[in-house]
């Protein structure tokens, strides 16, 4: 258990948290110092409490619905509604991996809604950017993400790392906005000039999200989503291990769901041929051990 964090269960009483990333927020009472506020987070999301030099002061976290799971070196520790856990300032961070759809209740002195709130409205408006852009890729920053951690935890990715997975998952193509109209929708190959703008996105997605403190690392995955294994990719030409693993996942899932998504220029193929595609091309443009992790993860994701 992470020093200073205490846990309790239901019925023993009440007597911590400020959620990263979370689905939603809500502001429930504010008196003087001290703040309510209920969390809703879906099932697959990882988020941390701020260690003390981040963020000093009181949480009170209570476990409305759902099953959550707190993880500290080897040790785990599984919530559910009714569990509370509170501290007065960690050493520390501490990570968890919502395991069912959850809803918190937190109390916390001094205020940080205000922090979470923003954090989630910038993500929130950099997708959308993306979304209202690129219409042909509605949901496709949800599916990202989501498959991208189910892969990042099959491979033994963990805490601050799965959340800086998360915010480039989910955020990769947010370059996209500067990529011109005429260039991002045509229904036809792109010519040569054409095909150098669009190539130019994980440069200006990295540019968009590196003045942001949360979204520094995830900046350096953005600008990697598109290199190759073999180093035939853009925009470096960087290849295996020099590549991080984290824009290695997004790579291998990005293109699974481009092949069984509909596009201007294509119709959704099968899964299973999406599959023979990334099997096909491990060890050129995919990493072969990401590849292996990612088919495994969704024969057990219903959603993929």
């Amino acid at each position: 258990m992470v020093e200073g964090l205490t846990v309790g269960r239901r019925g023993t009483g009440s007597d911590g948290m400020a959620t990263k990333p979370s689905t939603s927020a809500e502001l429930l009472a504010q008196h003087r110092a001290l703040e309510v506020t209920r969390h809703r987070i879906t099932a697959g999301k990882h988020f941390y409490l701020d260690e003390a030099s981040e963020w000093a002061g009181f949480e009170f976290l209570y476990v409305l619905r759902g099953a959550l799971t707190l993880t500290s070196g080897d040790e785990k520790t599984a919530l559910r509604d009714g569990d509370y856990i509170y501290h007065r300032g960690l050493p520390e961070r501490a990570f968890f991996r919502v395991e069912e759809d959850l809803e918190l209740l937190m109390v916390s002195s001094p205020p940080s809604y205000h922090l979470v709130k923003e954090e989630i409205q910038d993500i929130m408006a950099l997708a959308r950017s993306v979304e209202e852009k690129d219409r042909a890729t509605e949901g496709h920053c949800h599916r990202i993400e989501r498959l991208a951690m189910r892969t990042g935890e099959r491979l033994g990715l963990s805490g601050q790392r799965l959340i800086d997975l998360s915010y480039g998952a989910y955020l990769h193509d947010v370059g996209k906005v500067k990529v011109p109209d005429h260039v991002l929708g045509k229904a036809g190959p792109l010519t040569d000039d054409e095909w150098v703008e669009m190539r130019r996105h994980p440069e200006y997605g990295a540019a968009m999200l590196c003045d942001k403190a949360f979204l520094r690392a995830a900046s350096q995955i953005v600008v990697a989503h598109h290199e190759n294994y073999d180093g035939s990719g853009y925009p470096r030409g960087c290849r295996g291990e020099d590549i991080p693993i984290e824009a290695r996942i997004i790579s291998v899932v990005d293109a699974y769901d481009a092949i069984t998504s509909e596009r201007p220029y294509q119709t959704a193929a099968a899964k299973s041929k999406a599959m023979q595609e990334l099997r096909l091309n491990a060890g050129t443009q995919f990493d072969p051990r990401v590849v292996r992790a990612f088919l495994s993860a969704i024969g057990e994701d219903e959603l993929a």
